[in-house]
This record gives structure tokens, C-alpha cells and sequence, in this order.
């Protein structure tokens, strides 16, 4: 992945989930920590992103900005629930992502 396309990545992540962490970005996304603080700090020129130290802390996106709407419907949540639970390896780590990506944080898996 690309620097666009993996910038384009944490906003659309920071738009569904609100906020996350430089550690879960970086992890998601293959890439060090460093490599996401650089992403955050270029985005923050353009986008409504920002970062907060300390518990509770982490990037952030104002609540305000929602380019577009990336949720799934229930229907949806509960069959890649379901996916997930029978998959292994690889497939439930990339469900496990789309889940936290597009279901944000009202799934526990």
C-alpha cells in the first residue's frame, strides 16, 4: 500500500471508529508507529484529525466530519461475525479489520 492510499485508509477508519490508537493503525495497517505519527501529522493539514497523549488518548477525527457513510447494518455485522468465528489465520485477521473498520466499536468479537 501506498502513502495516499494508506492516509486515505486511517481517515476512513478515524471517520467509522472516531478514534483509535497509533499502536491498533499500525498494526492494521503493516506499518511502524513512526511511519502512522508522520501520516497523522501530513493529514492533520487537510482533514480534521488530531492526537491526544495520555489514557484515552490517541488520533482523532471531530465528530463532525463524515465524508460519506461506511457502516454495515446489523444483518451485515452479525454474518461476518459468523465468518469470523470459523475462519483461521489470515481470513480472521482481515475480517477481524473489516468488522472494526466498518462495524466501529458496537460489535465485540
Amino acid at each position: 500500500m501506498d502513502t495516499a492510499h494508506r492516509r486515505m485508509e486511517i481517515i476512513s477508519i478515524l471517520s467509522a471508529r472516531g478514534h483509535t490508537t497509533m499502536r491498533e493503525l499500525a498494526w492494521e495497517l503493516e506499518v511502524s508507529r513512526r511511519t502512522i505519527m508522520n501520516d497523522v501529522i501530513a493529514l492533520s493539514f487537510d482533514y480534521p484529525v488530531y492526537t491526544k497523549p495520555g489514557e484515552g488518548g490517541g488520533v482523532f477525527i471531530t465528530e463532525n466530519y463524515k465524508p460519506y457513510t461506511n457502516t454495515l447494518t446489523l444483518t451485515e455485522q452479525k454474518t461476518l461475525c459468523g465468518l469470523y468465528d470459523k475462519a483461521e489465520g489470515k481470513e480472521k485477521e482481515i475480517l477481524f479489520r473489516i468488522i472494526r473498520k466498518y462495524g466501529a466499536d458496537k460489535l465485540k468479537i
